[in-house]
């Protein structure tokens, strides 16, 4: 049994690195069709796959209003589990490694009832809690951690406010001197980053960022300065190198 488990979590792991097409990325598109994985987005030109291989359970639907989406392609499909109090995702990861990982739950009116407002539901991160999921119009979640197995638990608990779902799963490998509090000692952070990218007019992700970290533009002010340079920017530390 053993064996076979480590030969399960092996296959995973080469199935994610061949098939994404990013180095240290795995890409979900949850309720992708089959034949469809390995569908590229244009826009970000990550590669996404089914959740068929990371997943057990649940039910495969499509957004009722894919315009809602916009250029987003990946948030058109879902995985919803109606069913069982626990339902989790299994995540390939190299031991002591450290990892973003992130949900995206975006509702589209996918069950043609056209009421989220009551949808509420929890993640977690193998045993420990995560998020509580309470505006399923879109919710990102995210989390920092260090891996501590071959294969890593992402779960959605039904806490008997409406049928748990999710529609893309993504991990992101990151360099090891990024987010320093998270390590061996403290191997997870629980939280959802707000980051904000001062000077742009829109929202930034991979390629710009090589780990796919989200950033949202801030509204300036009228007294703020725009500045910019053509000049090499000396960047002495480590984790900034990383960042980069």
């Amino acid at each position: 049994m053993g064996a076979l488990v480590l030969f399960a979590a092996f296959l995973l792991a080469a199935t994610a690195v061949h098939v994404a097409g990013q180095e240290g990325f795995l890409s979900i598109d949850c309720g992708l069709d089959a034949a469809l994985s390995g569908r590229l987005n244009t826009d970000t030109q990550i590669t996404y796959v089914s959740d068929g291989p990371y997943v057990d359970g649940g039910e495969n639907h499509e957004i009722g209003d894919v315009r809602s989406a916009g250029d987003y392609t990946d948030l058109r499909t879902l995985r919803s589990f109606p069913s069982g109090l626990r339902n989790c995702y299994t995540l390939p990861t190299v031991s002591g490694a450290k990892y973003l990982v992130r949900t995206q739950v975006f509702y589209g009116n996918y069950d043609g009832k056209n009421d989220s407002s009551s949808v509420q539901f929890e993640l977690y991160l193998g045993t420990n809690f995560w998020d509580k999921v309470e505006n399923v119009s879109y919710w990102p979640s995210e989390a920092v951690f260090v891996a501590w197995a071959s294969w890593v638990p992402v779960c959605l608990i039904n806490t008997g406010n409406g049928a748990p779902f999710v529609n893309t799963v993504e991990l992101r490998q990151l360099g090891p001197s990024l987010y320093p509090d998270v390590n061996t000692d403290q191997f997870m952070c629980l939280c959802t980053y707000d980051r904000r990218n001062l000077g742009a007019t829109s929202f930034t992700r991979f390629p710009n960022d090589r780990y796919d970290r989200f950033w949202w533009s801030v509204s300036t002010s009228s007294s703020w300065a725009y500045l910019s340079t053509q000049n090499t920017i000396a960047q002495q530390d480590q984790a900034l190198q990383e960042s980069t």
